[in-house]
C-alpha cells in the first residue's frame, strides 16, 4: 500500500519545457526530427517552417525519443495527462488522476523506475528468444541428419561386404561342385574308350574266327568245329557288363533363417516420437513439508494421481495420493535414493553401496 507520502509524490506533476521558447504551457508536442518538445504555439511555427514543415511532430507521449530518458503514454480516460505512475498490484501504467481515483490504496512506482526494470526485462527476453532460436536451428540443422546417414551408409557398406563374402563362399561350393562332376565325366569317359576298346579287339577275333570258318574244306571241318567248340565261351554275350551307378545332385532347401544369420540382422531402437508439453496443463503433484532430518531424496511420479517418495534414512518405499496422504509402504531391506520409472508397472531403485568399515 502506498504511503501518504508516497502518494503525495505520485501528485506531483510531471511537466515539460518547450526547446524553442522555453515556456511549460501547452507543452504537448514532440518533433521526431529534431528531437525537440514543443508548444502549441511552437508546435505551429514548426510545422510553417520552410526547413521544418515537413517533420514528423506527435503527441508528446508518441515520441521516439525524448534525449535518453524515456516519454510515458498520454492517458486514454485522460487526455492531456501523461501515464508516469505505475501500478505494481495491477501491472498498468496511469496518469495521476486514475491513481487518485481508483489506485491511491495500490503500491506503485514512478514511470521512469519501472521503465528500466521493464527494460532489463525485455532484453532478458529478447536473449531467451535469440537462444531458442539458435536451438531450433541447431535442432533442424542438418549435422544431426548427416549423422544418421552416415551410420546408414556405414550399414549399407557393411551389408554389400556379408553379401559378397556369402556369394563368394556359395560361389565357391558350387565350383567345387562342378570340378568334382567335370572328374566324373573324365572318368567314365577314360572307362568308356577302354570297354570301346576291348570289344573292338573282340570283334577283330571274332572275325578272323568267322573268315577261317567260311575257309575250312571238308577235310578240316572237324578240326575247327573243335577249335570254335573252346573258343566260342570266351565271347559269351550272356554276360552282363555291371554299369556304374549314374551320379545325381541332389539340390538343397533354402533356410532363409540360417542365411538371414550369415548375412545379419538390422538392430534399432524404438523410433521416438517428440511430445510438446502445454506448460498450462503441467501441474504439481502435491506439496511436502518435511524435517531437515526427514528430507525427500526422490520424488518418482507414478501417473497423474500418485507418487512414489524416497526418504532419508527410512527404509521403505511409500506411496502417496496428490493430496500428500500416505496409502502405501513397501518394506526394503536398505534405503532406497533414486527412484525412475521403467515403462509404465516398474520402478527402479538405487541406493548407495555399503562400504563399511570404510568411509566415504
Amino acid at each position: 500500500m502506498a504511503s501518504n507520502r508516497s502518494v503525495g509524490r505520485a501528485q506531483e506533476p510531471v511537466t515539460y519545457t518547450c526547446d524553442l521558447c522555453n515556456s511549460e504551457d501547452g507543452v504537448r508536442w514532440y518533433c521526431n526530427d529534431c528531437h525537440e518538445n514543443l508548444c502549441d504555439k511552437c508546435k505551429k511555427f514548426h510545422s510553417r517552417g520552410k526547413k521544418t514543415k515537413n517533420d514528423e511532430v506527435v503527441v508528446i507521449g508518441k515520441a521516439n525519443r525524448q534525449g535518453d530518458k524515456p516519454v510515458p503514454e498520454v492517458c486514454k480516460l485522460h487526455p492531456g495527462k501523461l501515464c508516469d505512475v505505475y501500478c505494481c498490484d495491477f501491472d498498468i501504467l496511469m496518469c495521476l488522476m486514475c491513481f487518485s481515483q481508483t489506485h491511491k490504496q495500490h503500491n506503485w512506482k514512478h514511470f521512469v523506475d519501472e521503465f528500466q526494470i521493464k527494460k532489463q526485462h525485455l532484453l532478458e527476453h529478447m536473449a531467451a528468444i535469440s537462444a531458442r532460436i539458435a536451438h531450433f536451428k541447431n535442432e533442424t540443422s542438418e549435422h544431426g541428419n548427416k549423422t544418421f546417414k552416415g551410420n546408414i551408409d556405414t550399414m549399407r557398406k557393411d551389408v554389400n561386404t556379408q553379401r559378397a563374402m556369402i556369394k563368394s563362399e556359395i560361389d565357391s561350393i558350387a565350383d567345387a561342385v562342378l570340378v568334382e562332376l567335370s572328374s566324373l565325366e573324365k572318368e567314365e569317359a577314360v572307362m568308356h574308350q577302354k570297354d570301346c576298346q576291348e570289344s573292338e579287339k573282340k570283334v577283330r577275333a571274332l572275325t578272323s574266327l568267322l573268315e577261317k570258318a567260311k575257309m575250312t574244306d571238308t577235310t578240316s571241318t572237324f578240326e575247327m568245329e573243335r577249335s570254335l567248340k573252346t573258343t566260342l565261351p570266351l565271347y559269351d554275350v550272356n554276360v552282363k557288363d555291371v554299369l556304374p551307378k549314374l551320379p545325381s545332385f541332389v539340390t538343397g532347401s533354402i533356410d532363409r533363417v540360417l542365411l538371414t544369420k550369415m548375412l545379419g540382422e538390422l538392430h534399432h531402437g524404438n523410433q521416438y516420437e517428440k511430445t510438446d508439453i502445454d506448460s498450462k496443463h503441467v501441474q504439481h503433484l502435491s506439496k511436502f513439508t518435511v524435517t531437515q532430518q526427514n528430507k525427500m531424496f526422490c520424488i518418482c511420479p507414478v501417473d497423474d494421481r500418485y507418487a512414489c517418495l524416497s526418504i532419508n534414512q527410512y527404509q521403505d518405499l511409500v506411496l502417496v495420493n496428490k493430496e500428500g496422504v500416505v496409502i502405501e509402504k513397501v518394506k526394503l531391506d536398505f534405503c532406497p535414493y533414486i527412484l525412475t520409472m521403467v515403462g509404465t508397472t516398474d520402478i527402479q531403485v538405487t541406493t548407495f553401496a555399503d562400504i563399511k568399515p570404510h568411509r566415504a
